[in-house]
């Protein structure tokens, strides 16, 4: 299937995997490590399974630290340069692959689990993983939603917060436990030393393949039934 690199109008790069005759589309928020190689394969992923998928990389269009600065102030209002830049990303893929923009989807994984529920409202359905979850409000006007969280993250294990959250908007997620794994389980990337910093509180290295694609197998019959 054709791989794309190529740079939004803002300027923000964007990886995308489109194959022919795709009728729904993904769109993939990265972790806080920005575009990795683990990232990547999550599109190739959503490809495989007949969507077209892309990835912007939130932190690659300027300075890293004022990048992450401002992607985390979005994070807490649903505004700002870096949520606009997700709904630019909707829109080239749309145009790519030539379906609506309420036939894709949305998935983010630990900084980008909680972006993107900050990002949501608009999208076909929303797929949160061991992020943040931010206020009521700027959620206001999300459509479907599930999250995954690990037992062993003792920082991000957020599935009471997220539900409480979305109470207030009649939206009731799907929320999945992974009591024997740890942050980040969702995905294979390694970052030595940042998992060892974090070890006692993330549990990063807790990792189960079988239990990753048992999480990958409801993430997948969410959206195949969520986006007609």
């Amino acid at each position: 299937m054709p791989e794309l690199e190529t740079r939004l109008p803002d300027g923000t790069p964007l990886y995308a995997v489109v194959p022919a005759g795709a009728r729904r589309g993904m769109i993939v928020i990265h972790e806080i490590f920005g575009r990795q190689p683990e990232i990547d394969r999550v599109v190739q992923r959503f490809a495989a399974a007949g969507y077209a998928a892309a990835a912007p990389d939130l932190f690659g269009s300027g300075a890293r630290l004022a990048c992450i600065r401002s992607a985390l102030r979005s994070m807490g209002s649903g505004k700002g340069p870096a949520i606009d830049a997700v709904r630019a990303a909707r829109l080239w893929l749309c145009e790519q692959a030539g379906f609506a923009p309420e036939r894709v989807g949305l998935i983010g994984f630990c900084f980008g689990g909680g972006f993107a529920l900050a990002a949501g409202p608009g999208f076909a359905a929303v797929s949160t993983n061991y992020g943040e979850v931010p206020p009521t409000e700027v959620m206001r006007g999300i459509g479907p939603v599930i999250g995954c969280y690990a037992g062993r993250d003792r920082l991000f294990d957020n599935g009471g917060k997220l539900a409480a959250r979305l109470a207030p908007l009649g939206v009731t997620p799907e929320v999945h436990h992974f009591e024997s794994v740890g942050h980040s389980f969702l995905t294979d990337g390694r970052h030595p030393i940042a998992f060892a910093l974090s070890r006692f509180v993330f549990h990063a290295e807790a990792r189960d393949p079988a239990v990753r694609e048992a999480a990958w197998a409801q993430i997948l019959e969410f959206f195949e039934r969520k986006i007609a």
